[in-house]
């Protein structure tokens, strides 16, 4: 089993990217899906993991979203080879983009990129072993600090949503020689109590069952019940506690 310890999103290490034209094997990592992790943030890194297709963000809760990227290798390799022909990744080449949306202006977004917020390199360190090996990797495609400007531009509103979509390629170095994959494109939307359930005001009562939200960030693809106060249905401003409190704890 393949463990992880997920530092917080919001450190997460983003870096300006360079060229992304592989100067040889091109190609040689295929990326297959976005997996669904267990209830300890981790994955097996078979073909039998669930798939998630689309994200979701909430922008309540100060995070960015992670990125499990099942990876297969396209490497052949003949016997007594294999340690050769064994990828390592470095990281993936991310940009993000907002189709469709009016929510940054051109200036806005020039700035984005410019600050390595929608144009980034994720690192991340995982071995792809060759003929066909299967293998997770964990990276950010959405930076804490991206989601945070999204934010402050759609307020506390529970209305308030938009979609982004991560286009990435991810390399490798294999004896030497770099490797990397096809583009990927994943969608996520970002918006308010998309999985947030704020269930009423704190605290609630001590016999509350209560979903903690995704193993790997809660903040994501899951559901995370929070006790907040409401004026006219918006969310007051440091009231919400997730998961929610407890009465007599």
């Amino acid at each position: 089993m393949q463990r992880r310890n997920v530092a917080p999103l919001g450190l997460a290490l983003v870096a300006l990217v360079g060229g992304c034209v592989a100067d040889s094997g091109d190609g040689g990592i295929l990326v297959l899906r976005n997996v669904v992790a267990d209830s300890m943030c981790s994955t097996l890194g078979n073909a039998a993991e669930v798939t998630r297709s689309h994200g979701n963000l909430d922008l309540l809760l100060n995070n960015g979203y992670l990125f499990i990227a099942q990876m297969k290798s396209r490497i052949t390799a003949l016997a007594g080879q294999e340690d050769q022909r064994t990828i390592i990744t470095t990281g993936a080449n991310v940009d993000v983009a907002f189709p469709g949306s009016t929510l940054f202006t051109d200036a806005e977004l020039a700035e984005l990129k410019a600050s390595a917020l929608t144009h980034f390199k994720s690192p991340f360190s995982q071995a792809i072993f060759p003929n066909g090996g299967l293998s997770d990797g964990f990276f950010t495609i959405i930076p804490a600090e991206l989601a945070r400007r999204v934010a402050l531009k759609g307020g506390m509103s529970r209305q308030f949503s938009v979609e982004a979509v991560a286009t990435f390629t991810i390399e490798g170095d294999m004896s030497g020689e770099r490797v990397t994959s096809q583009p990927f494109s994943y969608a996520v939307t970002l918006g308010n109590e998309v999985t947030v359930n704020v269930l009423g005001t704190c605290p609630r009562p001590s016999a509350t069952m209560l979903r903690t939200g995704y193993s790997c960030n809660p903040a994501q693809d899951g559901l995370i019940d929070c006790c907040a106060s409401r004026v006219n249905g918006t969310i007051v401003a440091g009231s919400l506690a997730c998961p929610a409190t407890l009465s007599g704890m």
